[in-house]
């Protein structure tokens, strides 16, 4: 039997291990913040605040999300985008054109009195002459030539190098000389890009007699046909306005000694030959014509001084079977100025429709003059509209419209047929000989 002794040691053992336990949770749950003391509780309290119920936490959310959204708004406002660079739109051009393109031809020869293509169709040439390259070298640039032809339709353009007057090639040295013959040559680069006709003309005015720069002129020319010997559209013009006591006899001696310098690098150029009294005389010419091909005679008219019978001499002079090119004409007075004449100038447009002739009107620059194609106060050396041209300017142009191009179209039309009924008739003959040949 179990005594009172040993009954009161066990339960005692128990008691102190079940303390023991107690402890030991205890401390171990105190160690880990789990539990805490009364008297820890109130300065606990003041050390912690007081977590937010659950509501205001989301109301606290959601005004910080409203304020970041306000914020960027700020940001916006503060900082603007940068504007786009706007495109700039190239301005509508309005510049007066006439619904024409003149035809280039190719090369060119005189035949029965004529200017013919290598078909021998006749070949008309209608354009404008510049003012002296040493006034007013702005108008046959590359732009201006293009704009020409674009614009205006026209097929041809005079070079007007002045020989003795303000800088002429005769008198100005050597540097004038050498822009000159630049100017010369980007013009006739600007052309040949452009399918059109460029007369090289050697300006004579106030010097009156071609032999007074003879020498220079055989030197000159000797240069350009070099340099322009494969281009077909040059044409040369030796001689612009003999005048003064000047005779066909002196022109002849001079034209003897400068056409073989062309003609010796190339026999096939065209060649313009100016006339006594500004190139206005072609009765003294008809007597005696040059014995050389592919010449022709130039006749210069102004429609408010020259009418009637300077016509018939003219008229005269092609029934004849003469050769003639208007190099420069206007219709104006013979002294650059004046108003246009409109009935004179609808007289002399009719013979040059009659007889075909090739024209070049005096002139490209916006001089303060009547015959410049261009208003003294327009600076624009491309795309004039039609308020920037003078009187003269205007004129010439609405006269550009009116030509009748529906022949060059006629002529196109029949050489394309040809060219088909031959390509029939070589099939045809093709195919008879194939079966001839089977038989």
């Amino acid at each position: 039997m179990v005594s009172k002794k040993q009954k009161f040691r066990t339960v005692l053992l128990i008691i102190i291990l079940a303390i023991a336990i107690i402890a030991g949770v205890f401390g171990v749950s105190y160690a880990k913040g789990s539990v805490v003391f009364p008297w820890e509780l109130t300065a606990k309290q003041e050390e912690e605040p007081q977590v937010a119920e659950e509501p205001e936490a989301e109301k606290v959310k959601e005004a910080t999300a409203k304020e970041e959204e306000l914020e960027k708004e700020v940001e916006k406002v503060e900082e603007p985008e940068e504007p786009e660079e706007p495109v700039e739109e190239e301005p509508e051009t309005s510049a007066a054109t006439t619904g024409v393109s003149l035809d280039y031809y190719g090369a060119l020869h005189v035949e029965d009195g004529k200017l013919v293509d290598e078909s021998g169709d006749v070949a008309v040439l209608t354009g404008v002459s510049s003012h002296g390259l040493s006034w007013y070298p702005e108008y046959v640039t590359p732009e201006t030539i293009e704009s020409l032809r674009n614009n205006w339709g026209i097929n041809v353009i005079r070079l007007a190098m002045y020989t003795s007057d303000y800088n002429g090639y005769c008198v100005a040295g050597e540097d004038v000389q050498n822009t000159l013959k630049d100017n010369i040559d980007a013009a006739v680069e600007a052309a040949t890009e452009n399918d059109m006709y460029v007369i090289i003309d050697w300006h004579i005015l106030n010097d009156s007699n071609p032999n007074e720069y003879k020498a220079q002129a055989i030197q000159f020319f000797g240069e350009m046909v070099r340099k322009y010997e494969d281009n077909e559209n040059v044409i040369y013009e030796i001689c612009n306005e003999p005048n003064g006591d000047t005779t066909w006899e002196d022109i002849c001696a001079y034209a003897d000694e400068v056409i073989p310098v062309i003609r010796n690098v190339d026999s096939d150029a065209a060649i313009l030959v100016g006339t006594p009294n500004w190139s206005s005389d072609l009765d003294s010419v008809v007597e005696a014509p040059l014995d050389y091909d592919n010449i022709m005679y130039t006749y210069h008219f102004y429609a408010g001084t020259h009418k009637s019978s300077a016509r018939n001499t003219l008229t005269d002079a092609l029934d004849a079977g003469l050769p003639v090119f208007i190099s420069e004409y206007g219709f104006v007075s013979a002294d650059g100025d004046g108003s246009v004449d409109t009935k004179e100038a609808a007289k002399w447009q009719d013979i040059i429709d009659e007889y075909q002739l090739s024209t070049c009107i005096w002139n490209l620059s916006n001089k303060a003059e009547g015959s410049a194609l261009i208003s003294s106060d327009c600076d624009k050396t491309a795309d004039w509209e039609e308020e920037e041209l003078s009187e003269q300017g205007q004129y010439f142009v609405n006269m550009l419209q009116s030509i009748d191009t529906s022949k060059q179209d006629d002529e196109e039309i029949s050489d394309e047929t040809s060219e088909d009924i031959n390509e029939k008739e070589q099939k045809l003959n093709e195919e008879k000989s194939n079966m001839e040949k089977k038989r």
